[in-house]
């Protein structure tokens, strides 16, 4: 018999059917299509979504990292100016006269009228006079905007504009035909002291006017596109739209005032503040007199003519002071503070709030270091902030701050040295400062200019000349886009700078800065003022802190509702229920942030300042209600309870929470009346009572969730009323005596506390809570808690239920209850689900704006008191943005402060998965 071999069959000739004997089914071309289609368009999806999301990151770092580019100061040009008085043909007579900008040189050799000398020939900021016996000497210079012509004052009285190009005098006028004595300029206002005891004083600017260029004839074929030429007593230059600009400094002087009664003595020292809205003067006479004068100016409606008076107030010179050699003179604070500033250090501060009253408030010495004496003193912008340099180098600022004891000065403030700058190699011997913002520079003997900002305590450029000579006078350009230093072999060299983002420090981002009128360092955001030369406070630290405080409560409402509630749906609720009470809850996630935010700030708000009490009694009435009822369950006989259907257990269950938010809101006021004297916002305020109930509302619950897990874990298993006991009802009734016991324990040990931390002086007002704010971290926690529970229930819901029953059957065979089975066994395997949606929940709260921007009540500070504002870095970014100028330092710190965030997010989510896999992992091995 011959057996043949069988071999499988080709597909062509493979059955029809399948061994079933149902006919084979074969996937059709155009379902494979689609499957590759579908396949590439995911693909393509997903790594369209990394990609978008990488430009969102990489735009937002482009626009962020300028902040932190280096400050570029380089040598332009140096030329060496010509001295004295110059004829210039062609330019205009005495009118509009320009002026003073910079510190003031001296050199080391007796004056006429004793004014103190410096060492290395340096006077200090705030005195001019003329020496005997020596060339005229430069007092002080400025810059035009177009970096195109300086002048330069002179002890003499002659004032010289110069084509910063050449060295050439384009102007060159008598200010003045009387001996000048002192003089100083700050910000454009300028004062001139004489030797018969007046002062005129007055403004200076820029006169800019534009021509075409014919108005200049055939000179100007040969000038190319930012080249410069002489021109009817200013500078001309050629612009790229082929325009001519011609820059002109003017000056407008009063004429000579009296400063103090006869018999007139020359004046030493003066300085000058300008506002719109006052003029202050400060003299001190070479008789050691030191007057303050407010300018008032009266214009004849008949004649036109503006007649100016200084009505003069003598103010009282310290008495140990006397007979020693001031250094400087300065007013600040719109005239509200006067400051004498001695060579040896040490500083006479005057208190000028009612000039008639005036009086010493404090001194104090600048310099603690045996022989150092003071170089050179200049008021920052704003006139509050002294620049302090000494004879070794060391750089100082030096402001008034509110006093820690009230009682330290007589005005309740006193003089802190707030920053201290990294000193230079020889003595300072000029100062300039910017008109625009905290930047100042600082030159040596030694033809060295440092580029500071004060604010950050921040060097931020260097440069050295190498004209061997020291530079006696330095300013800033008014577009702080130059520096023009003098030095004395009269080189006059302009340095281009670039820094146009001067507070783009991370010092002064996250670290506590002492700013302006603060006692201390602090952490303060402030990107706007309402003055220009007011000092701006660009730290992100309360802003961050808002972040994190907003998330962690609303986090500390939202996890344990939502998760409990995920594990009731799961474990305990009947499927008829769930399959209503999930859409519903899922359904909470559609309501748009901006509108929970509304009712919120609008609603919520005011409903909780008038019932606060009540409300925090709902957190505690509501979990004692339904634990409440799970204790009367419990006690209702078995046949009643069994067969009841499972919407009736969670109608009942939502009944007692009615009942028990009622309760709440009766409980509430009695409370109020029995703690805290009917005023709970009140105590908070610190009006009224101790710190004892306080503490007592603070600890109760704390301490009985520590005595009940303390019995549930040692002395239940001891006990052996629970062991022989199997009677559900006697069951429930021990265990409603043992929570009605635990209370009570609880509430006598809080109050046992309570009691001694009020006799130590520990108050929970302060560190805690604190006064009470309409709109708070409470209400942005409630409302943003209210958002992300949805998300954070639907997740942990799925992670539940995605359990095997396999797990679920073996638990309750063994013998376990199902609230041991859900606890014990579900809960662990679910773990990383629930730990991804409470993650899930971070992440929509951190970066919600709309809640937190309308209920928080927008204030960067950092306290951790619930019933305070906040702001977070969301809600300031969608406040701001819009209105910061594009590029500025304040907008790219907003896309910095979405990076900022960004990074807060990424690394909590990073860490999150690290552990979610580790729950993973343990997961799989159950």
């Amino acid at each position: 018999m011959t057996t043949a071999t069988q071999q499988d069959p080709t597909p062509a000739s493979r059955p029809a059917n399948s061994f079933t004997g149902r006919k084979r089914r074969t996937t059709r071309k155009s379902v494979k299509v689609v499957d590759k289609i579908a396949k590439y368009v995911i693909i393509t999806g997903g790594l369209g979504v990394v990609l978008a999301f990488a430009v969102i990151v990489i735009f937002i770092a482009s626009v962020s990292v300028p902040l932190f580019a280096p400050a570029k100061v380089a040598k332009v040009t140096s030329v060496v100016l010509p001295a004295g008085k110059q004829t210039v043909p062609g330019a205009p007579g005495v009118a509009g006269t320009p002026i003073v900008t910079g510190a003031l040189v001296v050199p080391d050799a007796p004056s006429v009228t004793g004014a103190p000398v410096g060492p290395g020939g340096s006077v200090l900021t705030g005195a001019a006079t003329q020496p005997v016996n020596q060339a005229p000497r430069a007092l002080a210079m400025g810059i035009d905007e177009n970096l195109a012509s300086s002048w330069v004052l002179y002890s003499d009285g002659v004032l010289n504009s110069y084509r910063i190009a050449s060295g050439e005098v384009v102007r060159s006028d008598t200010v003045t035909d009387r001996p000048i004595t002192a003089s100083t300029e700050n910000q454009g206002a300028v004062i001139i002291g004489h030797a018969d005891g007046t002062v005129r004083f007055g403004r200076i600017g820029q006169d800019l006017k534009f021509l075409e260029p014919t108005d200049l004839g055939d000179a100007v074929d040969t000038l190319l596109p930012g080249q410069t030429m002489a021109y009817q007593g200013g500078v001309a230059m050629l612009t790229g739209a082929k325009q001519v600009r011609v820059t002109q400094t003017t000056l407008d002087l009063s004429d000579p005032l009296d400063m103090g009664p006869a018999p007139a003595s020359p004046i030493r020292f003066a300085d000058y503040l300008y506002t719109d809205r006052l003029e202050v003067i400060v003299a001190m006479r070479d008789d050691g007199r030191l007057f303050f004068g407010s300018v008032s100016k009266r214009r004849n409606v008949l004649t036109g003519k503006t007649t100016t008076t200084i009505d003069t107030n003598e103010l009282p010179v310290a008495t140990d002071r006397a007979g020693q050699e001031p250094a400087a003179l300065l007013v600040g604070v719109n005239g509200r503070l006067v400051f004498v500033v001695y060579r040896d250090g040490n500083l006479v501060r005057y208190n000028t709030d009612d000039p008639t009253k005036a009086y010493v408030a404090e001194q104090v010495d600048l310099i603690a270091e045996p022989g150092v004496t003071i170089s050179a003193v200049r008021m920052l912008l704003g006139n509050l902030t002294l620049i302090v340099a000494d004879s070794k180098g060391g750089v100082n600022g030096w402001f008034p701050a509110p006093a820690p004891d009230a009682t330290a000065t007589k005005d309740g403030t006193r003089m802190v040295m707030a920053h201290v700058m990294e000193p230079q190699a020889s003595p300072v011997t000029a100062i300039g400062t910017s008109a625009r913002d905290r930047q100042f520079v600082t030159a040596d003997a030694t033809d060295t200019v440092y580029l500071r900002h004060m604010t950050s305590g921040v060097t931020q450029a260097k440069i050295t000349l190498k004209d061997k000579s020291p530079i006696q006078l330095v300013s800033i350009a008014p577009k702080n886009d130059g520096i023009v230093a003098f030095d004395e072999n009269r080189n006059l060299t302009l340095m281009s700078m670039h820094n146009p983002h001067p507070d783009g420090s991370l010092r002064q981002m996250f670290l506590p800065i002492h700013y302006e009128g603060y006692a201390g360092p602090e952490h303060v955001y402030q990107s706007s003022a309402g003055t220009d030369d007011a000092e701006l406070k660009m730290g992100l630290t309360p802003l961050v802190f808002g972040t994190i405080k907003a998330t962690f409560y609303a986090m500390l409402l939202a996890v344990p509702i939502a998760v409990l509630a995920a594990i009731y749906s799961s474990e305990f609720m009947q499927p008829q229920v769930r399959n209503v009470v999930k859409p519903l809850v899922e359904m909470m996630a559609s309501l748009p942030s901006v509108v929970l935010g509304f009712i919120g700030a609008l609603v919520f708000a005011p409903f909780a300042e008038a019932n606060i009490l009540s409300l925090l009694a709902l957190f505690i009435g509501i979990p004692m209600g339904v634990t409440a009822f799970g204790f009367i369950w419990q006690l209702l006989p078995p046949s009643l309870t069994r067969p009841a259907p499972g919407f009736v257990k969670f109608g009942l269950i939502l009944v007692m929470v009615l009942v028990m938010s009622g309760l709440s809101f009766q409980i509430g006021p009695i409370v109020e009346r029995l703690l805290f004297s009917g005023d709970f916002k009140g105590w908070l305020g610190g009006r009224h009572g101790t710190g004892t109930p306080g503490w007592l509302l603070l600890l109760t619950p704390l301490i009985f969730v520590l005595v009940t897990l303390f019995f549930n874990i040692y002395l239940k298993p001891m006990m052996g009323l629970y062991q022989n006991t199997s009677d559900r009802t006697k069951l429930g009734m021990i265990d409603i005596v043992r929570v009605v016991v635990l209370i009570g324990l609880s509430v006598v040990v809080a109050l046992v506390i309570g009691l001694i931390f009020t006799a130590i002086g520990f108050d929970p007002r302060g560190p805690i809570v604190g006064p009470y704010m309409q709109r708070n971290s409470l209400i942005v926690g409630v409302v943003m808690g209210f958002a992300i529970i949805p998300i954070i229930y639907t997740v942990s819901e799925d992670a539940l239920s995605a359990v095997p029953n396999t797990l679920r059957s073996a638990a309750l065979g063994a013998g376990a209850t199902p609230w041991q089975t859900a606890i014990r066994v579900v809960l662990p395997v679910a773990t990383s689900g629930i730990f991804s949606a409470c993650m899930i929940g971070f992440g929509r709260a951190a970066g919600e704006t709309m809640i937190v921007l309308m209920a928080s009540g927008r204030t960067p500070i950092i306290d951790m008191n619930i019933f305070v504002r906040l702001s977070a870095l969301s809600a300031n970014i969608a406040t701001e943005l819009p209105e910061a100028p594009v590029n500025s330092t304040h907008y790219r710190m907003l896309f910095f402060s979405a990076m900022v965030l960004f990074v807060l997010t990424f690394v909590v989510n990073t860490t999150a998965e690290i552990v979610r896999q580790r729950f993973r992992k343990r997961a799989f091995q159950l």
